[in-house]
């Protein structure tokens, strides 16, 4: 048996990793451990307890995968005997996953013994797909419609791990027991990169990486690309090319006529007028994103053959193609069987990192199988089971975690889900009770509702702000106020949305008794939960008042357990605080909203302490008193709450359930109230505001530079939303800052 020639390309990589990948070449990737070499009882022990059941029922598909691994050069199986002696030998069992639509995956189990646990880390950082859906979403948003749709590619590559070799003395380190009816105590042995193993995927995402970004710095500089070879097999697979009519031009996509869109997202789901902080970018989109090895390119009509041919040409630098000196068993390093299926052409509908994209409607949507196999095991619960299994609920909790991946709202929804593993019994079982059933009933809301609407993509991606606001609460009531800008629209037509829009709201006597206090240390309800529950009716303002549909919100808060409340949209404390962010999900479901939340340091936040405070002054004498406190260009109006909001945020702080039902409220047409002072430039002498945050979900920590020391002197702005000159939750394109922590 003899291992084949290296996949890695001989030239030298242009790129910052490419002495890592010159190493991999010549000696292989590395296995080091941090505990000393197995025993010979121990060795015994993993022969004598074999392999993964699974492996037994699928017994000839590993025969037949072995002989064809073992034909390319990727494994090797030798009597136990024979290998016994060789130094740093350790045994892992094997198992096989099955798969849809696929053959089944054979796999180790590295982690049975601990073998991954004792592997050193190496090229840990390598890896830097946690954001790689969000990235493509964030790029086809921000693409300029007049160039026409973005087309989407997806590029797999065959063998994957299997690219890569090992160091050959570290082979017997991680060796695993082989299944065979006929033959005892055998050892299969992998030459290169084995699934499962802890440093497989950092090792391999080096190469994949690499390419990506030789592909994007191709891009950018616009090298020239000649024709790849396999181009012209993918090239009869692309959509055909069509030029943007008068009229799509004219409505600036994605916001497109109704016939273009899917039968199931009415015009009517569609704002009238594209976001104004949406960029026009002169150049055609071309970016390159890989997710392990599966490369998603996007482009537009013009440039899409020069963006495929760029990015097969840069698999072809670290990969090296088939030559004359290859095995007959050596695949192309381009899956040739995915791009006969049309995985190398251009399409608007795509599906990528399993989900279903649509470019022309700006859509995501979960895959119909997906969909039904979700509702199967929602509806395998009945509201009258009791108990279920840790391993069962584990798999439930995986499936609508990657569902709300693209779901807005769906993150804020788990609380009494997640709060359920803390039931776990001896028997690991996990008790259901009544809040858990709930749960679960509003996710098969949520499931029913995606199929129904399939998600727009900017719903997702967050935007410079179209609106700013500050909220607090007291343990009298709470109460906010709105900075709308020029890019919201108004619920009503020819009405002014640059007014401040001003409110409060006092809490009923038994949550003000029930308030914990020094005085009332019994009490259920935390000053954090009140600030909470502010921060939802401040949300609800805004959504009745004007049209916020796919527009960035900026909500500022100074109580940080809230601010983390609402970031993450789960909590470890008490059954209340789930009932509100269960809220907070379905809220923004309906109202299809970008929220994000923001820190202001107390002393900075007079606005919102005034309306949760002053409650002893009628409604004239507040507008007065913040019209001349707190003078504008465009004067405050107080807004109202919905009653249907109200009652479900008092049910959740009396830990009651509210049904969802009453939530999905219409907003009505817009209502000014209370009369309007003198219009006025504001001046924010005395109310300096802390620093957006650039990041998703940046963690808070205090620091001397945290607030713009220039907004504590006298100054005069324009407007309070000009003070937001970012975008929230911004994702950088992908940079080498990942090299530079890859170990030799």
């Amino acid at each position: 048996m003899k291992r084949g020639r290296v996949d890695l390309a001989t030239t030298n990589i242009n790129h910052p990793a490419g002495h890592v990948l010159n190493q991999y070449r010549k000696r292989g990737v590395p296995v080091r451990f941090k505990t000393k070499p197995w025993s010979k009882e121990r060795i015994d022990e993993a022969l004598q307890r074999g392999s993964h059941w699974s492996c037994f029922e699928y017994l000839d598909f590993l025969e037949e995968e072995f002989v064809d691994m073992m034909q390319k050069g990727q494994w090797i199986i030798l009597p136990f005997e024979d290998v016994q002696s060789l130094p740093n030998l350790r045994l892992s069992p094997p198992g096989v996953v099955p798969q849809r639509e696929r053959r089944p995956r054979w796999i180790v189990d590295y982690s049975f013994y601990n073998i991954n646990e004792d592997t050193l880390p190496l090229v840990l950082d390598s890896m830097q797909f946690g954001h790689a859906l969000d990235r493509i979403l964030c790029e086809i948003l921000l693409s300029n419609p007049n160039h026409g749709p973005v087309q989407l590619m997806k590029v797999d590559l065959s063998d994957g791990f299997y690219r890569l070799c090992l160091n050959i003395n570290d082979i017997p380190k991680l060796g695993v027991t082989f299944p065979s009816a006929t033959h005892n105590n055998l050892v299969a042995f992998p030459l290169v990169l084995p699934m499962g193993w802890k440093n497989s995927p950092p090792a391999f995402c080096t190469a994949t990486e690499t390419i990506a970004d030789l592909a994007n710095r191709s891009l950018q500089f616009e090298s020239p690309s000649a024709a790849h070879p396999l181009s012209k097999h993918a090239a009869p697979m692309d959509d055909p090319i069509s030029p943007p009519t008068a009229t799509a031009t004219a409505l600036q996509p994605p916001f497109v006529s109704a016939t273009t869109l899917n039968s199931s997202l009415s015009q009517t789901d569609i704002p009238t007028v594209r976001d104004p902080s949406l960029p026009f970018p002169m150049t055609l989109l071309q970016y390159i994103k890989v997710f392990v090895d599966d490369f998603i390119a996007l482009a537009q009509t013009g440039n899409r053959n020069y963006v495929r041919d760029t990015l097969l040409h840069a698999i072809d630098t670290v990969f090296r193609p088939n030559d004359f000196y290859d095995s007959e068993y050596r695949r192309e390093p381009v899956s040739l069987k995915k791009l006969r299926k049309g995985d190398c052409s251009w399409s608007t509908i795509k599906l990528v990192l399993g989900w279903i994209i649509n470019t022309v409607a700006i859509t995501i949507e979960l895959p119909q199988h997906h969909q039904e196999r979700l509702g199967a095991i929602l509806s395998s619960i009945p509201s009258t089971q009791k108990r279920i299994g840790v391993k069962k609920w584990h798999k439930l909790l995986g499936e609508l975690r990657s569902m709300a991946l693209a779901l807005p709202g769906a993150r804020s929804m788990f609380g009494m889900m997640q709060e359920a593993l803390r039931s776990l019994d001896k028997r690991s079982r996990i008790s259901l009770r009544k809040g858990v059933h709930q749960s679960i009933a509003d996710f098969q809301w949520m499931l029913k509702d995606i199929s129904k609407r399939p998600t727009r993509i900017a719903e997702l991606v967050p935007l410079l702000p179209s609106a700013l606001g500050f909220h607090d609460a007291s343990g009298e009531g709470t109460g906010s106020v709105w900075f709308p800008s020029h890019t919201i629209g108004s619920c009503m037509k020819n009405k002014n949305t640059l007014h401040p829009l001003l409110w409060r709201y006092k809490w009923p006597q038994d949550i003000i008794d029930d308030l914990v206090t020094e005085d009332n240390p019994q009490g259920k309800i935390t000053n954090s939960d009140l600030e909470l529950a502010g921060g939802l009716l401040h949300l609800d303002v805004i959504a009745h008042c004007l049209d916020v549909r796919e527009r960035t919100l900026v909500s500022k808060t100074d109580n940080l357990a809230t601010l983390f409340w609402e970031r993450k949209g789960s909590a470890t404390n008490a059954a209340v605080t789930h009932q509100l962010l269960r809220l907070f999900g379905i809220h923004q479901r309906f109202h299809r909203y970008v929220p994000r939340h923001d820190y202001i340091f107390g002393p900075s936040n007079p606005l919102a302490d005034d309306s949760s405070r002053l409650f002893h002054l009628s409604n004239c004498k507040l507008l007065t008193h913040f019209n001349s406190k707190f003078k504008q260009k465009y004067t405050f109006k107080i807004v109202h709450l919905t009653r249907k909001l109200i009652s479900g945020v008092i049910s959740a702080l009396r830990n009651k359930r509210f049904e969802k039902e009453l939530l999905l409220d219409v907003p009505p047409p817009l209502t000014h109230t209370g009369k309007s002072g003198l219009s006025a430039q504001v001046s924010w002498a005395k109310i300096p505001y802390s620093k957006p945050s650039r990041t998703k979900y940046r963690t808070y920590k205090s620091s001397s530079t945290e607030y713009d020391t220039d907004s504590m002197q006298p100054t005069r702005i324009q407007y309070a939303l000009d003070q937001l000159k970012i975008t929230y939750g911004a994702l950088d394109r992908r940079t080498l800052n990942w090299v530079n922590k890859t170990q030799d």
